[in-house]
């Protein structure tokens, strides 16, 4: 009976090449199977990386609104914003206003007060989302007074960790306050991945009296705006608008049509790096394809001879092979994408659950993605084609292709030339685009660029190197053999060199830079920096503060200094942009900066030399100079003499730069970016203080009693922030080596490819060593050391490579001593060369005696 093929062929009127390619189909080979192993892996992975990283970004720029709570968020500091401002934005639709700051919170029961983060809202809040409770009632209700104290919700962790419970009382300053709820989920912290405190909110109006909102206090005053259905002017007409309207209030202004500032720009870098990650591993994984198509084609040497005898064309051998590739190609795409939505279904909710909005694998891309895996297909698939193609007959039967016959098979086209060189072009296009972060895309995928080619010079080298070693000394026969097998033009020496290369490039650098960065968040900061901090101390208590906790025995250090926040709005009387100042220094700009003024540097500031200009002398009160870090300096083109207009409290104030300090963030030391020569009145302000303990000492324990009797200074335990960085530095790092340790599995995947794609190019030499006498344990041994060699010299080169791309990154964090890198990178390097050796020269004997176990005559 015939079977559904046989009778698909009979019935519908399929062109000679496609049944060819369908027929070959029916019992693939070895290699067709590797083949579309690797491509299903290779295009799950780019297809999953990029629409999550789509997902993630739509995700982010759609929930703008709620994060910054309104369409547009305007922030002010120290100052309340005036009548006339809000008259004037109620005109555009529902304003919102809330404050925001860190205070004490101060249990009835004589506890440890606690550090939290303070939210009074008014009765419009929310604007956009919802805020959630437990028990479920509204926030009204949950802040409305009961028997004379006001409510207040809580954050879960001052409910679990503190071991409050719903109805205790809590003080704000001298005001107390009944825990009426829980937050369940609170908008505007969706993408809040670090906090100092839990959350607490109150009712605005009951606030305003407060102690704790004193003149010179650190507070956030948000005004939001939800504009009106019916206005018909946008978001950023509405913000020229108000900015043309009050071009002197200092408002730090965001529209959330531009999506969240700063999470934006983590967004769009993670999204593009890890997207970069899928492309590497896409094309490390096609030279798995090309070498399990040359070893699918080698299989097949006869069958084309054949065909070739009978008079077929060259042009229809290559009809039949690319037809036969478009589709293995295109059910492992629809494979892929099946895989990518079952796993994107199971991973969603751990994003939604951490970025508090769904997160679904997005095929928008998918057209574009089609054709990157098409074109790099094409692209790798060219070569092999037509040695197989454009073969003569007589070399098919004798197994020999144009290497072994000296060129026999040059072509007498650029036709391939051509193709080649559009289809690079193609993908790198299509490759810019997936990455999606405009001209910075072209810079990553030229440094991938040039990283690959790096590790095919490397390729080509050892191939050298190989053939000249095993032509000049006397080595053993098994060595002698390998280093042959290596130098042979048609062994698979450069693409497993550049694919395991490149592979263990990006896991070395992700894991040395883990570690090394690591090493210094986690022993290298915390002894650079102060213990405790106390922060918003009232001038008038100034004085009995210190004297009090210099009384303290274990109290090493004290470093304390005037502060308060302003905003840099010109230099030279020119207004500063975003557009003309680079990127990474958006920050500066964005809003307020926290600055201070002092008549000499501190100690702290003295570990941050003046690289230009010098330092004002002690009786420079009211000169208006400022201290101005370099590095903020260069980005927005000032230097020295420059004047800068900074807006304080609404009213904008001129200096002029005196000196520049490089200043090094990482020593988290009291130190400020800008610092003003002194002033007399000074501004309202608060004062911080910096504390340095003697070692052994417990922070908590020690400072208690002085943190009881100074209940409203709010005070950080450095220990426990940086315990919280530490977390999600790690988690971060997890997840980079998660994606480099796929880029491995894929490096991995090309040398078993090339490996099996040369073992059965070697029947024949296998049956003359047999009639040599040869015994199955040398040839295994052979097969192990060639292996080994190859995987031994890309990986460690690469392990090289990403060590010192990983130094260099980690220096840019701070300034990491020689001893300290051989101390976390001699481990590292050791364990990563038992694992690279074992994997080459273990592997290759397993393969070997694999490929010896399918040859009659040598079980034996």
């Amino acid at each position: 009976m015939p079977g559904p093929t046989s009778l698909l062929f009979q019935f519908l009127p399929i062109p000679t090449n496609l049944r060819i390619a369908l027929r070959g189909l029916r019992k693939p080979g070895i290699g067709i199977v590797i083949l579309f192993a690797t491509l299903v892996f290779a295009t799950t992975i780019l297809v999953l990386t990029v629409s999550l990283t789509q997902s993630v970004r739509d995700g982010l720029r759609q929930s703008a609104q709620q994060t910054i709570g309104g369409d547009i968020s305007l922030r002010l500091f120290h100052r309340a914003p005036t009548p006339e401002e809000l008259a004037f934005l109620e005109t555009f639709g529902t304003v919102s206003l809330t404050i925001e700051q860190r205070v004490m919170v101060q249990p009835s029961d004589h506890q440890q007060p606690v550090l939290a983060e303070l939210k009074a809202v008014d009765t419009t809040y929310p604007l956009f989302g919802r805020l959630t409770l437990f028990p479920d009632i509204t926030l009204g209700e949950a802040l409305g007074t009961r028997n004379g104290i006001p409510g207040i919700v809580v954050d879960p962790a001052l409910l679990e960790q503190d071991g409050h419970k719903i109805g205790d009382i809590l003080y704000l300053g001298d005001q107390p306050y009944q825990i009426h709820a829980g937050i369940s989920a609170e908008p505007e912290r969706k993408f809040r991945l670090f906090s100092l405190g839990p959350r607490v909110i109150v009712g605005l109006e009951g606030y305003r009296n407060n102690s704790l909102l004193a003149p010179g206090k650190q507070v956030y005053w948000y005004v939001r705006l939800k504009l009106s259905d019916h206005d018909a002017m946008d978001t950023d007409r509405v913000v020229a608008t108000i900015e043309k309207r009050f071009p002197d209030s200092g408002w730090r202004i965001v529209n959330a049509a531009d999506g969240v500032p700063g999470l934006e720009r983590i967004g769009e870098f993670a999204s593009a790096f890890v997207s970069l990650i899928g492309i590497a591993i896409f094309a490390i994984a096609t030279s798995a394809i090309h070498n399990a198509l040359t070893a699918d084609l080698s299989a097949r040497r006869r069958q084309f001879a054949t065909l070739r005898s009978l008079g077929a064309q060259p042009s229809d051998i290559t009809s039949s092979i690319t037809w036969q590739m478009a589709i293995v190609t295109s059910t492992a795409m629809l494979v892929a994408v099946i895989l990518t939505f079952i796993t994107g279904k199971m991973i969603a909710p751990l994003f939604a659950q951490t970025l508090g909005f769904a997160v679904e694998p997005d095929f928008g891309d998918a057209p574009i993605i089609a054709c990157f895996v098409f074109g790099f297909v094409g692209l790798v698939a060219i070569d092999p084609i037509r040695n197989a193609s454009f073969s003569s007959p007589a070399c098919l039967f004798r197994h020999e292709d144009h290497h072994q016959t000296g060129g026999a098979t040059k072509s007498r086209s650029i036709k391939p030339v051509i193709a080649k060189l559009v289809l690079a072009s193609g993908l790198i296009g299509i490759a810019g685009s997936l990455i999606d972060l405009g001209w910075f895309s072209i810079v990553l995928l030229a440094a991938l660029g040039l990283c690959q080619g790096f590790f095919i010079m490397l390729g080509q080298l050892i191939r050298v190197l190989a053939d000249r070693l095993a032509g000049r000394y006397s080595f053993a026969p098994s060595l002698r053999l390998a280093l042959r097998n290596i130098a042979r033009p048609a062994s698979p020496t450069v693409t497993i060199t550049a694919s395991f290369g490149l592979a263990m490039a990006c896991l070395g650098a992700v894991v040395f830079f883990g570690a090394l960065a690591g090493q210094h968040l986690k022993s290298v900061v915390p002894s650079q920096t102060p213990d405790v901090v106390f922060f918003d101390i009232p001038p008038s208590a100034k004085n009995a503060f210190l004297s009090d906790i210099r009384n303290i025995d274990a109290v090493q250090d004290i470093n304390h200094m005037p502060f308060l926040h302003g905003r840099v709005t010109h230099v030279n009387g020119d207004p500063l942009t975003q557009e003309n100042v680079p990127r990474r220094y958006h920050w500066f700009l964005r809003g307020d900066r926290g600055m201070s003024w002092t008549d000499r540097p501190t100690s702290d500031m003295a570990n941050n030399p003046v690289t230009d200009g010098q330092w004002w002398s002690g009786d420079s009160i009211n000169d208006n100079l400022a201290s101005l870090d370099a590095g903020v300096a260069k980005a927005i083109n000032a230097g020295i003499g420059d004047s800068l207009t900074i807006n304080i409290m609404g009213q904008s104030h001129i200096v002029r730069i005196a000196n520049l300090r490089q200043i090094d963030w990482t020593r988290l030391g009291l130190d400020f970016p800008i610092v003003l020569s002194p002033m007399a009145p000074a501004f309202d302000h608060g004062v911080i203080s910096a504390v340095s303990l003697k070692d052994t000492t417990d922070a908590k324990t020690t400072l208690a009693p002085l943190v009881r009797a100074y209940p409203d200074i709010p005070v950080i335990f450095v220990d426990s922030v940086l315990a919280k960085l530490t977390r999600l530095f790690d988690g971060a790092i997890t997840g980079l080596a998660g994606l480099t340790i796929l880029a491995t599995v894929g490096a991995v995947l090309v040398i078993i490819c090339g490996l099996i794609a040369l073992r059965q190019q070697q029947t024949d030499v296998l049956v003359m060593l047999r009639a040599l006498g040869i015994r199955p344990a040398q040839i295994t041994c052979t097969g192990a050391l060639e292996t080994g060699l190859m995987v031994a010299c890309s990986g460690l080169t690469g392990l090289a490579v990403g060590t010192t791309i990983a130094v260099i990154a980690a220096q840019a964090i701070g300034s990491i001593p020689l001893p300290q890198i051989a101390q976390v990178a001699g481990p590292l390097f050791a364990a990563s060369f038992i694992g690279i050796a074992a994997l080459g020269f273990g592997g290759g004997w397993l393969l070997q005696a694999a490929s010896l176990r399918t040859q009659p005559g040598w079980r034996g």
